[in-house]
């Protein structure tokens, strides 16, 4: 169960991260800068280590994480 959850938080961080970036940038705000270098580091921890989980149910979680963390990451981006 606790790898399950990690997968979910690993796909809600980095979706979340991409999808606020990506509102940033459009607005043109510096704060893409910041944001980046935080996704490239989640970016670089979820490589190392995403290999290892596998099957459906894993699939499933990084997917359901990925849709939170773009409803988080456009919520974030009306709010800062």
């Amino acid at each position: 169960m606790k790898g399950y959850v990690s997968i979910f938080l690993r796909g809600l961080a980095i979706v979340c991260l991409v999808s606020w970036n990506t509102t940033l940038l459009a607005s043109g705000r510096s704060l893409a800068i910041v944001v980046a270098a935080a996704l490239s580091g989640v970016w670089w921890l979820n490589a190392r280590t995403a290999s290892r989980a596998d099957g459906p149910v894993a699939m499933c979680c990084y997917a359901m994480g990925a849709g939170c963390g773009t409803a988080l990451g456009l919520w974030l981006s009306t709010v800062v």
